[in-house]
């Protein structure tokens, strides 16, 4: 699989999304579980959605939960992923069984602070989803380029139809995060935007 292909759409809170989702071969789909977060879905309605997703590896996205909390819901809904944006230590993150994505928020660490963060969660992680909370981003692009070399990334930054292409191209994340959002109504939701997008991104593989 070329990493051209390596798609995971955040925050799926509605059928439209995750049907689509799989329709168009999006690799990870991922459901957020943190209930501090507007994204928040139940599980129960979670697990309605998912019965419906054929092809796609299913992701639990939690926030500053519990380890108990965070393997019970996994189990529950048998999701192939959890990503975590808490501080759960490394030896702990075995219990959970699953493979790991860490969310990292650029915004917190300087360079030598996310390496030293990389460095110790890479054996117990499979990837790191990188994002950044603030206005500004803190990094030059020769500096993401050999994290993206070094660590498997998902590239959570900021992303266009102008810009996809050289980000996948020149600093190669592993893979590219998109968001859902909430429908219009019930069933009714515009694609037009990530439709553009992967119509981008496709017509270069």
């Amino acid at each position: 699989m070329s990493f051209l292909s390596n798609i995971k759409i955040s925050n799926v809170t509605n059928l439209s999304d995750a049907r689509y989702a799989a329709a168009v071969g999006i690799n990870y789909i991922g459901f957020c579980f943190d209930g501090d977060s507007p994204n928040y879905i139940a599980p129960i309605k979670a697990k309605e959605m998912i019965d419906w997703i054929t092809g796609s590896h299913i992701v639990a996205e939690f926030g500053n939960q519990s380890l108990d909390e965070i393997k019970d819901i996994s189990e529950l809904l048998n999701v192939d992923a959890i990503e975590l944006n808490n501080r759960i230590l490394p030896d702990e993150l075995p219990a959970l069984e699953k493979a790991i994505i860490k969310k990292i928020d650029l915004s917190m660490y300087n360079l030598n602070q996310l390496n030293t963060e990389l460095e110790a969660y890479k054996n117990s992680c499979d990837a790191f989803h990188l994002m950044n909370s603030q206005e500004h981003l803190n990094y030059i692009e020769s500096d993401l380029m050999t994290v993206c070399a070094n660590y498997k990334i998902i590239w959570g930054l900021p992303i266009s139809n102008n810009s996809v292409l050289h980000i996948i191209n020149t600093i190669k994340p592993f893979a590219i995060n998109v968001s859902g959002g909430q429908e219009e109504k019930a069933g009714i939701k515009d694609f037009d935007e990530l439709n553009d997008l992967l119509e981008v991104i496709t017509q270069e593989e």
